[in-house]
C-alpha cells in the first residue's frame, strides 16, 4: 500500500489522525498474524515431519517477528482508551476419572480424551478419561478498542489485570483472526515514524471521524 500524501504531510507536522492510527494498527496487527500463522506451520512440521529440519531456525525467527509487530501494536494502542473488556471462553476445566472409580462407566460417553498407564502395584493397566466441567469455563480476556473505520482491535490481558480497568466486561464468541496480503498494508517504515512520535510524546492526535 502506497503511503497517502496526506499521511506524509501529517508526519512532518507531528500530527496523527484517527485514520492514520487505524491504518497503522491494521498493518502491524495483520503482519503479526501472518507471522503467527507461519510460526504455527513450522511448529507443525517440526512435530509431525521427522524428516524435516529447521536449518535456519525459521520457527524462532517467525516468533520474533510476530512478537515485534505485537509490540508495535501495543505502542500504537497507547494513544487511545479501550471501550470495554471482552471475555472469551477458550476451554473448560477437566476432571480425570479412572476405571477403578464407580463413576467411570457412567461418564464414558462424555470423555473428550482417554489413555492408560501400567500400574506395577496391581500388575495391570489403569484406564482413564477426561470430562469437561461445563460449569467451570476457562476464559481469555482482551481490551477492546474501536475508533471507527470498520476496524476494531484486541489486546490480551490477564484475569488479574481485569480489575485494574474500570470498564465493562462483555462476553463474546470465539475470536477468529487472520493475516492479510502485505501489499494491502501500510508500510512498516511509515508505521515506525508514527511510533517514534508516540514514544517521544511529540504529536497531536486529531479525530477526523465520529463513530
Amino acid at each position: 500500500m502506497k503511503t497517502p500524501t496526506e499521511y506524509s504531510k501529517n508526519i512532518k507536522n507531528h500530527i496523527i489522525t484517527d485514520r492514520m492510527l487505524v491504518d497503522c494498527l491494521y498493518s502491524v496487527n495483520k503482519r503479526a498474524k501472518n507471522w503467527r500463522d507461519k510460526e504455527g506451520e513450522l511448529r507443525y512440521k517440526r512435530k509431525h515431519d521427522r524428516y524435516w529440519e529447521d536449518k535456519y531456525d525459521s520457527e524462532t525467527k517467525a516468533k520474533e517477528q510476530k512478537e515485534m509487530y505485537y509490540q508495535q501494536k501495543d505502542i500504537l494502542l497507547t494513544v487511545i482508551e479501550p471501550e470495554c473488556i471482552h471475555r472469551e471462553i477458550v476451554d473448560f476445566k477437566r476432571e480425570r476419572i479412572y476405571d477403578y472409580e464407580p463413576k467411570y462407566k457412567e461418564h464414558m460417553k462424555e470423555f473428550v480424551w482417554t489413555n492408560s498407564y501400567y500400574d506395577q502395584d496391581i500388575d495391570d493397566y489403569v484406564h482413564f478419561g477426561d470430562i469437561l466441567l461445563k460449569d467451570c469455563p476457562i476464559y481469555k480476556y482482551y481490551l477492546f478498542y474501536d475508533i471507527g473505520y470498520n476496524h476494531t482491535f484486541h489486546k490480551p490481558i490477564t484475569e488479574e489485570e481485569v480489575n485494574e480497568y474500570k470498564i465493562q466486561v462483555k462476553d463474546i464468541d470465539r475470536l477468529i483472526t487472520t493475516g492479510d496480503d502485505i501489499t494491502d498494508l501500510l508500510s512498516n517504515q511509515f508505521v515506525q515514524k508514527v511510533i517514534e512520535l508516540i514514544k517521544g510524546n511529540d504529536f497531536t492526535f486529531v479525530l477526523e471521524q465520529t463513530k
